[in-house]
């Protein structure tokens, strides 16, 4: 009999159907690769370490692991089963439908999260999600729309279980550091000034910090740098609108606030490796 744990690998993304034969493999395993993980309990009871706290999950018992704590399976009892997604940053970041910061990506960020005892029906739908991304790894080629199948599966993942913790934020206490409280206010300020603030400064000031301190609060949370995050930004929406056929060049850097096209340019090939040009055309191919 095969032993291996279902595992699939796409890029940042890893899913696991785990019982007691397979989830030996993991037994010895610290999971301290930067990675954010879902875990889902389905029978059984299992008992893990995050960092140096001890936490024991039962049957329907749901955890988020945050991307900057360390976490090993200790011991578990013969009826086990779990299902369990880690994805990086990259990946979330790249392949959220949203932007990341918005909503239910606080979960992903905040250090400590309690586990949620779930519902029937709460349980067999996140089971469902979890094996219509093991359907899609396992097959990557089972139709010409497989990308898109797995991008929205994994958003209706990480929406469901946003709407879980939602759901439960009255018995459970999420607890937001410092840092990450700075975060959360640095992002709801970007999405609205982004176009026209490029400047860390803004943002500090805004924020009533120095921009030394808000790059790194910023980048011990999230990995990268408020500048990284102005900048990503930038270009995320600079990519959506030369999709539009209507607006040139000169139009997307003026409402961009770009001092003039050839400096926007420069800015998105840093970036990109390409001009804007290159861009568009490509899009056309």
């Amino acid at each position: 009999m095969n032993t291996n744990p279902k595992y699939y690998n796409s890029s940042g993304l890893e899913v696991y159907i785990l019982k007691k034969n397979t989830l030996g493999i993991l037994f010895e395993s610290f999971f301290d690769d930067n990675n954010f993980f879902v875990l889902l309990v389905k029978s059984g009871t299992l008992n893990i370490q995050i960092d140096d706290t001890i936490k024991q999950l039962s049957s329907q018992e749901l955890i988020l692991i945050s991307s900057k704590s360390s976490f090993k399976v200790l011991n578990f009892d013969d009826t086990i089963q779990i299902y369990l997604v880690s994805f990086t940053h990259k990946f979330v970041f790249k392949n959220s439908i949203k932007k990341p910061y918005i909503g239910y990506f606080e979960l992903f960020i905040t250090k400590s999260l309690q586990k949620i005892s779930l519902k029937n029906k709460e349980t067999f739908f996140l089971i469902k999600i979890f094996k219509m991304l093991e359907d899609n790894k396992k097959d990557p080629n089972r139709n010409i729309f497989q990308n898109e199948v797995l991008l929205f599966t994994f958003n209706l993942l990480l929406y469901e279980v946003a709407g879980i913790y939602q759901t439960y934020s009255h018995y459970i206490k999420i607890k937001h550091s410092r840092k990450e409280k700075l975060v959360f206010h640095f992002f709801s300020i970007l999405e609205i000034h982004y176009k026209e603030q490029h400047n860390v400064k803004f943002y500090a000031n805004s924020l009533f910090v120095t921009a030394g301190h808000l790059n790194k609060s910023i980048k011990d949370v999230t990995g990268k740098t408020a500048k990284q995050w102005i900048e990503e930004e930038i270009i995320i929406e600079a990519k959506k609108m030369l999709q539009n056929d209507d607006l040139t060049i000169s139009s997307i850097s003026d409402e961009l606030q770009f001092s003039s096209p050839s400096f926007f340019s420069n800015f998105f090939k840093k970036h990109i490796s390409i001009s804007p040009s290159e861009y568009r055309l490509r899009l056309t191919l």
